[in-house]
């Protein structure tokens, strides 16, 4: 079965390809964000993962059976559908099943159930999504994907775990315009089983290079940003989130300078360093250079990173990302930053 909708776009989707860098010392949940070749949008962990509720309610829905449960997936599913609207993009709902054209290499997790798929295009880009479940724990699932999906034709760039998801960012050997992410939560508290989402977008090589760079106005900083915290000058900010948890206030930023990522680095390292924060160079990840940054103030810890690369679509702009946590002091545990 399939809904197809004209004029949904398929950048809403958590087709996302490059995955933000992952600090040591921050809770705040890693950012995603598209191949610049197709969007300059950075899509949060925190919209992922609603996109991944909003599927699993529509898809499940169909699965329980009964009189119009198909009727009410396909219209939680269009909901979904119709969040940014793009009138030359095209998309296509297949409950229950994979949508045609899903490249036949990828790896399946085995013994998982199919809950539902998206296969949208428009702008010379082809997105497939698959929403997959699974009795088996994100552990299980992740230590199946890093494995499967860093051997020929696919290369991990980036992987991350945590206690809530995991995650992996993996491109074509074979097609650099073509990339996917990986991302895995427990579907309840018990963390006995998991949803798997799977996404892959392929570029076109030439809407990859047809379309100029065109900056876009700058949008406000989140809700009560510390002004403690530097922004980099001159900077335009593509994305802001905010969110509040029971033990912390978290924020993020990505901005566009017209500068290099060292200048980037370079003045949050004096800057932090002036306010009284402890300042680490981490291991670059990918393309990414990263900054991660610590401060006890009183009853409170800030803490967070910097991450920035050059920008793909037009290499005189450094594309940066900036972390904060501020939350209540704690017993430092012993951890490890995530390897690439």
């Amino acid at each position: 079965m399939a809904l197809e909708i004209e004029g949904s776009n398929p950048s809403v989707h958590p087709n996302i390809t490059r995955l933000s860098a992952v600090y040591q010392e921050s809770r705040l949940a890693s950012t995603f964000n598209r191949s610049s070749q197709t969007s300059r949008r950075l899509i949060s962990f925190l919209c992922l993962s609603l996109v991944g509720i909003v599927l699993a309610a529509g898809v499940a829905a169909a699965a329980c059976g009964g009189g119009g449960s198909d009727e009410k997936a396909k219209s939680i599913v269009e909901k979904f559908l119709e969040v940014g609207q793009n009138p030359g993009a095209t998309s296509e709902v297949y409950l229950g099943k994979l949508p045609p054209g899903l490249p036949d290499d990828l790896p399946e997790y085995p013994g998982s159930s199919v809950v539902g798929s998206i296969a949208g295009s428009g702008g010379g880009t082809t997105v497939f999504s698959v929403l997959r479940e699974t009795g088996d724990s994100v552990d299980q699932v992740y230590l199946f994907y890093e494995q499967t999906l860093d051997s020929d034709p696919w290369r991990i760039s980036l992987s991350a775990s945590s206690s809530k998801y995991a995650a992996l960012q993996f491109a074509s050997t074979t097609d650099p315009n073509t990339s996917g992410s990986v991302v895995v939560q427990p579907t309840d508290d018990s963390r006995q089983d998991s949803i798997i989402y799977l996404t892959i977008q392929t570029a076109s090589a030439e809407s990859a290079t047809s379309e100029p760079f065109v900056l876009e106005p700058s949008k406000p900083l989140p809700h009560d940003w510390p002004a403690q915290m530097p922004v980099y000058a001159n900077a335009t900010i593509t994305d802001a989130a905010w969110r509040r948890t029971s033990t912390s206030i978290e924020w993020q930023i990505t901005f566009l300078a017209q500068t290099t990522p060292d200048d980037v680095l370079a003045f949050y390292r004096t800057e932090l360093t002036s306010k009284g924060f402890t300042t680490t160079d981490e291991p670059p990840q990918g393309e990414a250079s990263l900054l991660s940054f610590k401060n006890e103030q009183g009853p409170q810890t800030w803490s967070g990173g910097v991450s920035t690369l050059v920008f793909a679509q037009d290499p005189t702009y450094a594309q940066a990302t900036v972390q904060l946590a501020i939350g209540a002091s704690a017993t430092p545990q012993p951890s490890a930053t995530p390897a690439p």
